[in-house]
């Protein structure tokens, strides 16, 4: 798992477990969409172009391009299963 805390909550990728080189995008506690490449799910938080409307349409945020520079492991009091 990485994760990348904003403003606007913390967003997520996990592996997914019964599909290899599988993983999933969420922020908080919603999905919002499912890649083949990791990096792309990083550069589309990046772009703001994950699907998540508030995050998105903001005109002042700024997010790493790369996964690399994300958190790897859970954030603290993490509780999603």
């Amino acid at each position: 798992m990485w994760h990348l805390k904003t403003r606007l909550g913390v967003f997520w990728v996990v592996p997914v477990q019964e599909a290899k080189n599988k993983y999933i995008l969420g922020i908080n506690d919603e999905e919002l969409a499912f890649y083949t490449d990791i990096e792309q799910a990083a550069k589309d938080v990046h772009d703001q172009t994950t699907g998540f409307l508030r995050w998105d349409s903001q005109s002042s945020v700024k997010a790493p391009e790369h996964i690399t520079e994300w958190i790897e492991g859970e954030p603290k009091e993490w509780d999603k299963h």
